[in-house]
């Protein structure tokens, strides 16, 4: 029989054995050691020459950096800013629902949290499923179009449905339009060209609830369509740089384009002094939002958080003092401690020029005067992102 204390020391001495062999394949020397600092001892090294008289055109980077164009990070290039911005924030609508219905007026429209690609296989997936024929589908431009129907409910109309899938206002989102016509009889031969709105409102909704219903319920269906990544051409908003000024461009109706803007001008610390809305000019209150405090206390008290701002001038008396024509473009950065007339003025203009579908947002300090990049960019960040 093995003694007690021969089996104790028999343990120890493998123990010890085991965790000297540790050391052989974790730490600094062994084996698999940490490299995740590695790449910052790298050598930069000379690129791949090839001799002279052979051609070099299958040799490139493996992994190429993109050139840098116009962007969003362009006003980090003016006036000698060397501070790199922080990336653009996802828009507040990405971080619900996947798909909504949005309703403007009359016009009622999919929104969807992801591109166009993966969009477009699941309309199509959606016409299969539901034994409705397509006549035609131009991917270039996002159409889908039924063949001729009719409903069991009404046989005295031939109908048809055009979905349109469009770019949305955020980037990585997706729109879906339905257009119904409808025609008297089945003569369809003689049928007229696709109406500007909908024959009926009502058959209208009823495709589009349908259409959002089965997009809603499986978000897997259909893949990605590498061919339609591109329809739509790029988000409907973006911020660019014009004459060293950051800008916000939209692309949408006038109707939307401001419906869209007074929502973000509602949002996360912006409110409204007063606006001129038929001239596209807003009178804005800023304030940052806080944290709030999750504390013991934190419940007991709680202040206004839509607290009513006034301004001490009217949007009209300062309207008298913003740069007019072609001065308005050139406009002076802001120095409201030397403005000698409505001193002190608090708050932010922000002004909608353009035309339909080419829009340009500026925001101007409450004389019409150009913030600094960095001010005007952050704030602009701020309402494209509550877009909707």
């Amino acid at each position: 029989m093995i003694k007690a204390t021969s089996l104790r020391g028999v343990s120890v001495l493998t123990l010890v054995i085991m965790l000297s062999g540790c050391g052989i394949f974790w730490g600094d020397e062994a084996y698999f050691r940490n490299r995740e600092g590695d790449y910052q001892k790298a050598e930069k090294t000379e690129p791949l020459k090839v001799p002279e008289g052979m051609k070099s055109d299958k040799l490139g980077e493996r992994y190429p950096i993109p050139p840098i164009t116009a962007s969003e990070f362009d006003d980090i290039a003016h006036e000698g800013s060397s501070k790199v911005p922080r990336p653009q924030p996802l828009a507040t609508n990405l971080m619900q629902e996947n798909v909504k219905i949005q309703r403007l007026a009359s016009e009622r429209w999919i929104l969807m949290n992801v591109s166009p690609g993966e969009v477009w296989p699941r309309v199509r997936a959606f016409m299969n499923d539901n034994n409705i024929d397509v006549a035609n589908a131009d991917i270039g431009r996002g159409l889908v179009d039924s063949h001729w129907l009719q409903f069991k409910s009404d046989l005295s109309t031939t109908d048809r449905y055009r979905v349109q899938i469009d770019q949305g206002v955020q980037p990585e989102t997706s729109e879906i339009h339905v257009l119904h016509q409808s025609i008297d009889g089945n003569n369809t031969a003689d049928a007229p060209a696709w109406p500007a709105a909908s024959s009926s409102s009502e058959r209208e909704a009823w495709m589009l609830d349908e259409l959002a219903a089965t997009l809603a319920q499986d978000e897997t269906l259909g893949g990605t369509s590498l061919l339609a990544q591109a329809i739509g051409g790029d988000a409907k908003s973006a911020l660019v740089v014009e004459q060293n000024e950051p800008v916000m461009k939209i692309r949408l109706s006038e109707a939307r384009a401001k419906a869209t803007l007074y929502h973000a001008m509602r949002q996360d610390g912006f409110s409204i002094y007063e606006s001129q809305s038929e001239d596209g000019i807003y009178y804005l209150h800023y304030e940052p939002i806080e944290a709030e405090d999750e504390g013991w206390f934190s419940g007991w008290f709680s202040g206004d958080k839509n607290l009513v701002v006034k301004s001490p001038y009217s949007l009209a008396q300062l309207l008298t003092l913003v740069p007019k024509g072609d001065e308005f473009a050139v406009a002076p950065l802001s120095n409201r401690k030397a403005e000698p007339t409505l001193a002190n003025a608090p708050g932010y203009l922000l002004f909608i020029q353009g035309e339909a579908d080419n829009y340009t947002v500026r925001l101007r300090d409450p004389y019409g005067k150009r913030l600094d990049a960095r001010t005007s960019r952050d704030l602009l960040t701020i309402l494209r992102k509550n877009l909707i």
